[in-house]
Order: C-alpha cells, then structure tokens, then sequence
C-alpha cells in the first residue's frame, strides 16, 4: 500500500496542468482583448483603412501562437548545445541592421530589419537569446556562485586579504562570463539607440544573476557604474534629456517636448471611472501619437475608464502569480532560469509601459505585451509564454523519481 508522501505527490499532477494552463490563457485572453482595442486605437494609423491594424493583428497572431507552441513542445535540453552559437547568432542579427539595404531608419533610430511586407525588430529575437544563453551559462558555472574564497591576513593589518586561485576562477566565471553575455547584448541595443530595451536587458539579466548566486559586492558596483554611465549618457543626449525634462513638468512642456505625455493623461482623465465606451475616445484620432503601439494603455483609460484599464494590472498580476507559484518547485536550474527570464521579460516591460503611460517614468517607446501592436513584439511574447509552459511542464517531468531496476 502506497505511503502519504507518494499520493500528495499524484495529486500535483492535475494542478500543475491547470497553472499551466491559466498561464497561457491570461495571454490569450490579452491577446483578444488588444485586437477588440486595436478597432479604436488604430482606425486613424492608416487613413482610408480603418481597421487595417485589426486584421494585420489577428494576422502577427497566428506566427505569435505558432512560435509559442514551438518554444512549449521544443527539447530545450537539446537545443542547449547551440547554446554558443545562438550566441553569436543573436550578435550578428544586431550587427546586421547596419547592413545597407537591410536595416530601416525609423524617428532616427535603426532597430529594424525590412522581410518584405513586415519589418523585424532585432532587440525582440535577441531578448529570447539572451534569457536562453544566459540561462545555459548560469547553469553550467553554478558552482562558481557562493561563498567568496579569501584568506584574511593575520595582524596588523587584518582588513587586507589574499585572493586565491578559487577566487579569481569564481570572480571570473561567476561575474565577468555572465556579464559578458548581458554587455554584450545591452551594448549592441544600445547603439541602434534602443535605450530602454538596453536597460530592460540589463535588469533582466541582472536579476537572473543575482538569483543564480551572484554576489553583489560585484553586482552593486557594477550596477552603480552602469545606471550612472546611463544617467551621464541622457544628460548628454538632447532628445533624451528632454523626455526627463517633460515627465518632470508635463504640463510645462504640453505644446512640444511632453506632448504625448500630455495627451495620455487627459486620455485617461476623460476616461474616468467607467470610459468613454468602445470606439467613443477622442485622443487616438490624430491627437495621441503612436497611440496603437506605445500609447495603447492610454486609449484603454479613455475608453474603460478605471475600471476597464485595472484589470490589464490584475490580470497581469494573476500571471505573475501563477509563474512564481510554479516557479518555485522547479527542480532543474535550468528551467527556472528559464522560467524565472522569460517571466521577467513579460512583467518588466508590462510594467514600464503602463508606468510610461501614467507619467510615473519618461516617455519610452515600449510595447504593452499582448495588447499593443506589432508583430515582432507579439511573437517574442507568446514565444516567453511557450517557454514558461515548457519549463513548468518539464518540472513535472523531473520531479518524478526513476523507477528502481533490479
């Protein structure tokens, strides 16, 4: 007769399934929700073709599902032997905006590859890579994450120590390799310039370090130096610092500089409690620049109001809730790091958007996942979803012990 311990572990079964399966449905049920929202926030995007927006995103949804279906059934143990090579695949498809005849110039920044009828924004695909390689990487080096070898010189001088072999080999492997993958990604985003997406980058992978063992005495300093080289580089770039001038005052700089700001919040001060109702907003009709893509949150205040525009946070939340639920019984380190990146991804740059949005961060061209449009963005999205769902799905698999062989 089979003892407590291994019918509660029967019992997972159904609810690991049933997580996993809310997971995928909040993203789809967003995913409808932002093609219902595309019929007004993108009717005055291309004049004569009111509801082209609509169908180009039903349409970006059908590769979006199918990569997400590819990224839950895939072999990720398998594919990690690529790992070195998706590597340098991610660092020549950033290179490869500057190709002449290839890479787009959009608003003065080149983040784009031209396939024919869609264009691909590079920094997407490499947001995948980089959650894969470094998930990979943090995995293989683990033992190098923990506590620091030094020896303490003895008197007088006690504060001095001697690093050992060990400890350079840890500080090595442990900080400078990891940091190498993020750098390396971040810098290259960096210079289409994509500044935002480079600092998204930098704090997913700088969480996925630190929650792998990395020790902050080596992650606060670098930290420190990189959000300081960050704040140096707005204050030196004129259309940059202007942002943080208009989130500081927007309402001082409503006729240029904090224009779209402006224009978001009084979307969301007309909206009210309850909305405008579907289709009955103003500020997407020539008044909220990009208000199909960045701005889209705003045109769900106006229209929802606050009840409509909370529930796009709640739902949100209900998603995080249930990855970090199942995130944490993840035995196998590589799949929570994958789960615990993809994860970030999702949550990070919900959060900036809708932040963005409500005047709490200077204005950055950031999509809301799942309900903005864009194809690329739509595709990396589901692909993180499939990539939870294949994570929390192989835990169930390692859970279970091997049967003894006699």
């Amino acid at each position: 007769m089979p003892d407590g311990s291994d019918s509660s572990r029967d019992f997972r079964f159904p609810r690991v399934s049933v997580e996993a399966g809310l997971i995928v449905f909040i993203a789809l049920l967003l995913s409808i929700f932002g093609l219902v929202i595309q019929t007004s926030a993108g009717q005055y995007h291309t004049p004569g073709s009111p509801l082209r927006t609509f169908f180009m995103q039903a349409f970006f949804l059908v590769p979006a599902l199918a990569a997400g279906v590819v990224a839950a059934k895939i072999n990720l143990d398998r594919l990690r032997r690529f790992a070195p090579w998706i590597f340098a695949g991610t660092l020549l498809l950033l290179l490869s905006i500057y190709v002449p005849g290839l890479g787009k110039v959009v608003n003065g920044s080149r983040r784009w590859i031209g396939l024919g009828v869609v264009n691909l924004q590079v920094s997407d695909p490499a947001k995948i890579a980089l959650v894969f390689v470094l998930a990979h990487y943090l995995t293989q080096a683990r033992r190098h994450f923990g506590r620091p070898k030094f020896r303490w010189f003895e008197r007088p001088r006690p504060w001095l120590v001697r690093v050992t072999r060990e400890a350079r080999e840890d500080f090595l492997r442990g900080f400078v390799f990891p940091g190498l993958i993020i750098g390396g990604v971040c810098g290259l985003v960096a210079l289409e310039p994509d500044l935002g997406t480079m600092a998204l980058c930098a704090a997913v992978g700088g969480i996925m370090l630190f929650l792998a063992g990395g020790r902050l005495r080596y992650i606060v300093p670098a930290g420190v130096l990189g959000i300081s080289a960050f704040s140096l580089l707005i204050w030196q770039w004129p259309n940059r610092f202007a942002r943080v001038l208009s989130f500081i005052d927007p309402e001082k700089y409503k006729e240029d500089l904090g224009y779209q700001l402006w224009q978001a919040l009084t979307g969301f001060a007309s909206g009210g409690l309850f909305g405008e109702g579907l289709g009955d907003g103003m500020i997407y009709r020539g008044f909220l620049p990009e208000a199909h893509t960045d701005c889209v949150f705003a045109v769900v205040g106006e229209e929802l109001g606050f009840c409509g525009t909370v529930m796009i946070p709640v739902a949100l939340l209900l998603f995080f809730g249930l990855v970090v639920s199942r995130l944490r019984e993840i035995a196998d380190v590589f799949y929570f790091n994958v789960c615990l990146g993809s994860m970030l991804f999702v949550m990070l740059q919900a959060t900036i958007n809708m932040l963005v949005n409500l005047g709490m961060l200077p204005t950055k061209g950031m999509s809301l996942p799942f309900i903005s449009y864009g194809g690329s963005n739509l595709v990396v999205m589901f692909t993180f979803v499939g990539l939870i769902y294949n994570s929390v799905m192989n835990w169930r698999k390692a859970y279970l012990p091997r049967p003894a062989e006699f």
